[in-house]
């Protein structure tokens, strides 16, 4: 299983919102692989195919629009929102069934995609 989470590179901690995320942290729980990938160029909508693409099962992130929300949730990725903190701190919360998707976090898309 393939888990991605936003990233704050300077901080290593989640980085608050999907969509403008330009960094990736992304852990692999089969091989313990972990790597920091960029957002491949893509932003809000564009990267639902991006995060596809790189086989993800699951996202943890700060926040999100509704509509990537959707289209993620549509496609088996498990979305976990509200994350705060160390990334590898959060995905040991995730892992150990202690993480808690705060879903006050996805809000409505107020721009265009």
């Amino acid at each position: 299983m393939i888990i991605a989470v936003t990233l704050n590179k300077e901080t290593n901690e989640v980085f608050g919102h999907f969509g403008e995320t330009e960094n990736f942290y992304l852990y692999n729980t089969d091989t313990k692989e972990e790597s920091i990938v960029d957002n491949g160029g893509f932003s809000h909508h564009s990267l639902i195919s991006y995060i596809i693409s790189l086989n993800v099962n699951v996202l943890i992130c700060g926040g999100m629009g509704s509509h990537a929300f959707d289209l993620l949730s549509e496609s088996n990725i498990k979305v976990y929102p509200g994350a705060q903190g160390n990334v590898k701190n959060v995905i040991k919360k995730y892992l150990d069934n202690k993480l808690i998707a705060n879903y006050s976090k996805i809000h409505e898309c107020s721009h265009n995609h």
